[in-house]
């Protein structure tokens, strides 16, 4: 969606704002841009609508290269969030909110619909706040009206620059919580800068890290919590938050337990006995490859025990969630959840069995880290 190659800014006093970054914002996504003053961060969003362009190094939108684009039907096709909001004082909400619908040359009857259809989305009835102006309304109210303004003419990105930051902050976090709701109904491709890690961590799909006019990481919250890249993203992130996190789930491997499996080919009476040894209702069916099977339980082995030709293999399995060795750990819950056991099997890439999470193992993780 944007991307940016070998991008520098280099200033004619010979300070460096940029210097050659590399970064890609995926369409719908809501993109963090955060660091210390000066790095750079608020320099990099105002590039995209050229309200900066840079010295070397290319930024494209879906593939165009934006400096061949004329920058103020560039910028009608960006919506633009400041902290400032910049409401036209002498225009009531509506006119603010249908302003760039109105430069665009839209019909009146489509943008005042757009218009009452945004401020119904963010719990402002234009029966009430559409003809008052901006002093009548308070600070969360205008930046609500700055957010939706930013979307009237249905851009397909819409750049933010520190937008909540002036507000107090019971408003300031209900409007996090407004635009992550919104992000779930409209799916822009949202730029947001911030000096807040609590906010990016709130409101991001991924975060970009910078110091020094360069980007440090890139990755989601969870990742950047788990495995920050160097001291500087560390002492950014704060230790209370690596704490708080120390208290998540762990990686994957650490969850799993080893499982008791049986070949498909052992008999019924020689499952029962295994199961009685190591205290299970269940066997994990594995071949000698250690591919996965399926599960059977101890109740379905006594239902076919007279049957003496029967082995693991003709018995129907239970139907147990597979989770792969790589995915996030996170889902391993809901999926246990999901189990008729209680138990989730984890495989790899060529399904052998690599192990096995239940909720004893999930308990006595969390159990373990109180301790």
């Amino acid at each position: 969606m944007i991307e940016f190659n070998e991008v520098s800014k280099k200033y004619p006093d010979g300070f460096e704002a940029l210097k050659k970054i590399n970064l890609k914002v995926e369409a719908g996504e809501l993109f963090v841009l955060i660091g210390p003053s000066g790095c750079g961060k608020t320099t990099t969003m105002k590039m995209i609508n050229r309200l900066i362009d840079p010295s070397s190094g290319t930024i494209t939108i879906d593939g165009k290269n934006i400096s061949k684009i004329n920058p103020v039907q560039l910028r009608r096709d960006i919506g633009y969030v400041i902290q400032q909001i910049g409401l036209m004082p002498h225009m009531t909400i509506k006119e603010n909110v249908g302003l760039v619908p109105k430069l665009k040359k839209w019909e009146e009857t489509k943008y005042s619909e757009k218009v009452t259809e945004l401020m119904h989305l963010v719990g402002l009835d234009p029966a009430v706040f559409g003809d008052r102006y901006p002093s009548e309304l308070s600070g969360g109210q205008q930046q609500r009206i700055g957010v939706i303004r930013a979307m009237a003419a249905e851009p397909n990105i819409i750049l933010m620059d520190e937008p909540f930051s002036a507000l107090d902050p019971i408003s300031r976090e209900q409007l996090q919580d407004e635009l992550v709701r919104l992000q779930s109904e409209i799916k822009k491709t949202i730029v947001f800068v911030t000096h807040d890690m609590d906010e990016a961590l709130k409101i991001a799909d991924r975060i970009c890290i910078m110091q020094g006019g360069e980007v440090v990481q890139l990755d989601t919250p969870e990742r950047i919590l788990r495995h920050p890249a160097n001291d500087f993203v560390r002492q950014f992130i704060g230790e209370d938050r690596m704490q708080q996190d120390t208290m998540s789930l762990p990686a994957l491997e650490l969850l799993m337990t080893s499982p008791v499996t049986a070949s498909p080919e052992r008999g019924i009476a020689a499952a029962l006995k295994l199961m009685r040894q190591k205290r299970v209702d269940s066997l994990i069916i594995v071949d000698n490859q250690r591919q996965y099977h399926g599960v059977v339980g101890i109740w379905d082995l006594q239902k076919y025990y007279s049957n003496e030709d029967m082995t693991l293999r003709d018995i129907e399995k239970v139907q147990v969630p597979v989770m792969n060795h790589l995915d996030d750990p996170e889902t391993a819950l809901d999926m246990i959840n999901q189990s008729p056991l209680s138990f989730i099997v984890v495989t790899d890439e060529q399904n052998r069995v690599q192990g096995m999470i239940n909720r004893a193992s999930i308990v006595r993780h969390i159990s373990n880290q109180f301790a």
